[in-house]
């Protein structure tokens, strides 16, 4: 029988896998650490969806894995509302999952009709019955025996975290890039990892300047500035995602390609949490206790490395 936390280890290594096959970066990154005599350890990964069925889907799903959701995180100026799936106790070391859902309420009514639209194609195309069912064996059994737990994983990471429908219609993906190009990007990757992390300290670094430095004269391109001041409880950067030709349905229905930004990798440093009055916080056995949740101050920063903003003239060729 395979615990939530022997679970969450093969969702882990499956979802990590796909991502390695899509995102160049994240391959030469992982190498990096490697050189450094650093060990890779995934803080986390985050999805954006635009369906609420599919985020419900995802968080039960994520319940089987010893997820659970936490706390709450609003981003309006990026049309975004989200929250973070966590192992809740003082371990800040388990894999974790921040989810972003697009705020349909905050963009023009013709805007979320068609962002609407795209979501009721994608879920026609879906069939996620036979998951639903091994997620309620789970839920009454506490894990899955091997077969349905490799049948669990593979429908969550290659089924449940994708665009099962038809591409996306070019003048959605405009009309929606024109208001969010976060939410543009995600309609444009489905809910799949858009980052994966790695913690700076694991990958053998002194600190996030250490790796971010090292990353720089690497070749890899890192948004403008570190978010966290040194010595705080969570500090991030992350790569550029590269643009990617995107399959699209043109107005008469033909194939087309659009260029979106989608995917990209985050480092991540984790200090001593603290409490509201800047007291020091420790673990039940006198260690510190490293800060595991997230702050909307830097995830704002940190989504501006996947936004897919309008481009009349390349997107309309």
């Amino acid at each position: 029988m395979f615990s939530p936390g022997a679970l969450r280890e093969l969702f882990v290594e499956a979802a990590t896998a796909k991502f390695a096959r899509n995102v160049p970066d994240f391959v030469a990154l992982r190498q990096l650490v490697r050189e450094n005599s650093g060990a890779f350890h995934n803080d986390h990964g985050a999805i954006r969806t635009a369906d609420p069925a599919v985020r419900a889907l995802f968080v039960r799903a994520a319940r089987v894995i010893g997820l659970r959701r936490e706390l709450d995180y609003a981003f309006p100026a990026k049309k975004l509302v989200s929250f973070d799936l966590q192992v809740v106790g003082e371990d800040a070391a388990p894999f974790k999952v921040f989810v972003s859902q697009i705020d349909l309420a905050a963009f023009p009514a013709e805007v979320a009709e068609l962002i609407r639209q795209d979501c009721t194609e994608q879920a026609a195309a879906a069939d996620h019955g036979a998951f639903v069912e091994l997620i309620g064996r789970a839920e009454q059994a506490g894990g899955l025996p091997r077969p349905d737990a490799e049948r669990f994983v593979t429908h969550m990471v290659e089924k449940l975290m994708a665009r099962p429908g038809p591409p996306l219609k070019r003048a959605t993906l405009e009309a929606v890039a024109a208001v969010s190009g976060e939410a543009a990007s995600a309609l444009a990757l489905g809910p799949d990892f858009n980052h994966i992390t790695i913690n700076v300290r694991a990958a053998g670094f002194a600190g996030i300047e250490d790796m971010a430095g090292t990353m720089q004269k690497a070749g890899f391109r890192l948004l403008p500035q570190i978010q966290g001041a040194r010595g705080s409880k969570l500090r991030q950067t992350a790569t550029m995602a590269a643009t990617m030709e995107t399959p699209v349905r043109e107005a008469d229905g033909s194939p087309g390609t659009a260029q979106t930004e989608k995917q990209f990798v985050e480092i991540i440093e984790r200090n001593q949490a603290l409490d509201g009055d800047g007291t020091p916080l420790w673990t039940q056995s006198g260690q510190p206790l490293i800060f595991r949740n997230f702050l909307a101050a830097n995830a704002e920063k940190i989504f501006d490395a996947a936004s897919t903003r309008a481009r009349p003239d390349a997107m309309s060729c």
